[in-house]
């Protein structure tokens, strides 16, 4: 078993994440299932669809995995003693199963550290969690430190000696927006190095007059919540001040779309208990409150968790897909999404009180 007793930098642990991806995978402990996708464009955006029919019999799934490397199933009596470890019955928990740990970070000003994980059952390559060795909620948000540590893997990616890719780092928060797991974990995709983002795109119909403010999406029809990201100076490893800047500059601008996000779910009268989605790219921090967590359609459901709210949609057949376009026909893709959030009204309405009481507040 693995223990995170021995930090290293994050450009180091995505120079061996490849390399221990594909260790996992032929060892059987990383299972990963096979997809495709295609860009949709639908009611003016576009989307980037991805089917993975392997998901519709999850049983068989495993076992198509682990034949496609020439892996066994674990003896039932080695994975009795990994459960009695913690490593099965709460994976993100140390101590860890060795194939899917990557290593571990320290901590920024002297906060716990947190450990990198590979995502034990992958739809895309390299898939990594961000999670710290104690037990956290995931219904609550990460913290400032934990937030920053996690912008500082998404910086040395950006610039990685050999090998540079883009991120998007993600949390789903609580069960009704797409969280499997009770442990809090971040999680980091690849985008590539010259792919576009759908919500990078959509984010280009903000105007962002300050740098300082959250924002509500003026377009899409649910509350989308962005705030600006800006740190162009940054060098890594981090030293001095670095870190205290860094987290004091991403410290309010999480708070601000969080207490946005809750106001205007106070004010519409919406589900307390929704959860949200929260992304942050190099550029910018996203929330989403969700009202719902999936969408329905005709004989299944589309589940959304906070790569939907990207612009990245997961079918599990072509039927589904079909279904899915035929039940957002009229509003295009955006209308799921739109179901499963909260309306940009209630968005909108908190801006517009808060700026009242400032203004108040100025005149007094």
């Amino acid at each position: 078993m693995a223990y995170p007793t021995t930090p290293s930098t994050a450009t180091d642990l995505l120079t061996s994440l490849p390399d221990k991806f594909e260790r996992a995978r032929s060892s059987g402990e990383l299972l990963f299932f096979e997809s495709s996708s295609k860009d949709v464009h639908s009611g003016g955006r576009r989307f980037n669809v991805r089917c993975c029919p392997a998901l519709q019999d999850k049983a068989k799934a495993k076992a198509e995995a682990l034949a496609s490397v020439g892996a066994e199933p674990q003896p039932k009596r080695q994975k009795q003693e990994q459960k009695s470890e913690g490593a099965e019955g709460e994976p993100f928990r140390p101590p860890y199963i060795p194939e899917l740990y990557v290593g571990c970070l320290d901590g920024l000003e002297k906060e716990e550290g947190m450990s990198i994980l590979l995502n034990k059952y992958a739809l895309l390559p390299n898939h990594i969690l961000l999670c710290p060795p104690t037990s956290q909620p995931q219904s609550l948000p990460p913290t400032p430190h934990q937030l920053a540590l996690a912008y500082t893997v998404l910086v040395a990616s950006a610039r990685h000696p050999t090998r540079p890719r883009k991120l998007l780092a993600f949390y789903n928060g609580g069960p009704g927006a797409g969280a499997s797991q009770t442990w809090r974990h971040l999680q980091f995709i690849e985008i590539g190095s010259e792919s576009t983002l759908p919500l990078e795109e959509w984010t280009r119909e903000i105007t962002f007059e300050r740098t300082d403010r959250a924002l509500v999406h003026p377009t899409l029809p649910y509350l989308h919540i962005t705030h600006p990201l800006a740190f162009p100076g940054l060098k890594l490893p981090l030293q001095g001040d670095d870190e205290e800047k860094l987290v004091d500059a991403l410290a309010p601008a999480l708070m601000q779309c969080l207490d946005l996000g809750i106001d205007a779910v106070r004010r519409g009268n919406g589900r307390q208990d929704g959860g949200w989605n929260l992304l942050m790219t190099l550029d910018h921090l996203h929330l989403v409150p969700r009202s719902a967590p999936s969408f329905p359609l005709a004989d299944s459901s589309l589940e959304l968790n906070s790569l939907g709210y990207a612009g990245m949609l997961l079918v599990r057949s072509e039927e589904e897909e079909a279904a899915l376009t035929a039940a957002t026909q009229e509003k295009g893709l955006v209308s799921a999404l739109e179901a499963c959030g909260v309306p940009r009204q209630w968005g909108e309405d908190a801006v517009r009180a808060a700026e009242a009481v400032q203004g108040h507040a100025e005149w007094s």
